[in-house]
């Protein structure tokens, strides 16, 4: 079985101002392409991933709001097993 590098970390939202995925910062169009790209062409999109973070400040700004937002479900719920 051959492993496929992925940026994935399953935060899989679109962010609708920039296109890109706030959870690894790919277009809708990347990632249906994914599997059909070669390891080299998936090394070389993902070095340039964190330039999309940088470069798009709201990118960033949306993914520090959903993990702050599940940060807190988990608090509330770790509360209510008590």
């Amino acid at each position: 079985m051959q492993i496929t590098s992925t940026p994935c970390v399953s935060i899989c939202r679109i962010d609708p101002v920039s296109g890109f995925c706030i959870g690894c910062g790919r277009t809708t169009t990347e990632i249906g392409r994914w599997v059909e790209m070669s390891e080299e062409d998936r090394l070389a999109l993902m070095a340039r991933l964190p330039d999309r973070f940088t470069q798009t400040p709201a990118l960033q700004t949306a993914r520090e709001a959903f993990e702050a937002q599940m940060a807190a479900r988990r608090r509330v719920g770790r509360r209510n097993r008590g």
